[in-house]
């Protein structure tokens, strides 16, 4: 009877024909590196582009190209809508970095700012326009847990399970329509920088 053996045996009888791509690890590791060097662009405010300019000079052609597919990956990670004005300065930094991977992004991402803004202002208008449809129905509402509670109860829209509920439907629709059109930006970029569906 033969012996039994492990699994640890069996495992590396099944990957002795596996040898590593040094071409694939040196590509990753390129990326790796474009992805990091953007990352650190993005979140030190002292970084400068001149900085992240100077870092990319160390490379050769072919390593550069793959090094700012990295960076373009992070730079398409961080777009997303906004949740308040704070928008601005993170746009402005990734316009920064899409001027040092490719100079005719720019453009797009400065059309970005505009749209984004337009954004949160729609949002804003929708919460009003709602608060204004639903306030018949609050203020009967409001009449009747006066009732209950005292002459001096104060019904807010935010505090309706109804309206929230409402009101995250419509923002969810709104949001939608928006990142829609964010996403075809993206594939924009996506193409400009040399990307394949990532």
């Amino acid at each position: 009877m033969g012996r039994i053996k492990s699994a640890w045996e069996i495992a590396l009888e099944r990957t002795e024909d596996i040898h590593a791509d040094p071409n694939k690890m040196q590509h990753d590791n390129l990326i790796k590196e474009g992805r990091q060097l953007a990352g650190s662009f993005l979140t030190d405010m002292d970084e400068t582009s001149e900085g992240i300019k100077e870092k990319l000079s160390s490379y050769g052609n072919e390593q550069l190209e793959t090094i700012k597919q990295g960076m373009s990956m992070t730079l398409l990670f961080n777009m997303a809508l906004p949740l308040d004005d704070g928008y601005k300065i993170s746009l402005q930094r990734l316009s920064q970095l899409a001027e040092v991977i490719d100079p005719q992004a720019v453009p797009l991402l400065d059309q970005l700012e505009g749209f984004f803004g337009q954004y949160l202002e729609t949002q804003e208008h929708l919460v009003d326009r709602m608060k204004q449809q639903f306030q018949p129905m609050l203020e009967q509402k409001q009449a009747q847990l006066r009732q209950q509670y005292g002459p001096d109860f104060v019904l807010r829209a935010e505090q309706d399970p109804e309206f929230v509920k409402l009101l995250q439907q419509n923002l969810k629709q709104l949001t939608a329509q928006y990142q829609q059109v964010l996403d075809q930006a993206k594939d924009q970029l996506r193409e400009m920088f040399g990307l394949t569906e990532q």
